[in-house]
């Protein structure tokens, strides 16, 4: 039986048409300038992405180049939203949210990259990848999402050339990515 939660957020023109994207391909990069919305479309996402997983023990993450800036940027978002499904688990030790299905989502830190080895997710955020080490997406992010065929959004803003410029160029190549820009 199905259960309709209302989470109250309701997505501007452009993050709905980019939640109608994420869905079409892989990997998502989204360059959108401060104050559009980046960081509550993205744990919208995620969970969304938790709350439909028929997957009981599906893994999604949110990556910002810092621990400490994750927690600032997304963890009350994240709580907020969590806190209106019924029975689920909040470990602010942790970072991470349980939902009753299962799934989790749990905030992280590029700055500890070794922290990534042995994990899996079916889907991530990656806030800020120009402030990256680049090779923490091909040597270290790719293979958590191969097991399970994850998809990755990035979500930023332009910072000269660097791994979200590779990214973004890339995703507006195709071939299960694609690319937005909202200045």
């Amino acid at each position: 039986m199905a259960v309709h939660i209302d989470l109250g957020f309701e997505p501007r023109p452009h993050q709905r048409a980019a939640h109608t994207l994420r869905a079409t391909v892989q990997f998502l990069v989204l360059v959108w300038h401060r104050r559009a919305g980046k960081t509550v479309f993205a744990v919208m996402e995620l969970v969304l992405a938790a709350l439909g997983s028929k997957d009981p023990v599906a893994r999604f993450g949110y990556i910002a180049p810092l621990l400490k800036q994750a927690k600032s940027i997304a963890w009350d978002i994240l709580k907020h939203y969590a806190r209106l499904v019924p029975d689920t688990d909040i470990n602010e030790s942790e970072l991470q949210v349980t939902f009753p299905n299962g799934c989790r989502i749990r905030l992280f830190g590029a700055d500890n990259p070794d922290s990534f080895r042995g994990l899996y997710f079916n889907g991530l955020v990656v806030d800020e990848p120009a402030d990256m080490k680049p090779q923490i997406w091909g040597e270290i992010l790719v293979p958590t999402l191969s097991d399970k065929s994850g998809w990755a959004l990035f979500i930023g803003t332009p910072k000269g050339v660097n791994l979200f410029s590779q990214l973004y160029y890339k995703a507006l190549k195709g071939d299960g990515w694609a690319a937005d820009m909202k200045r």
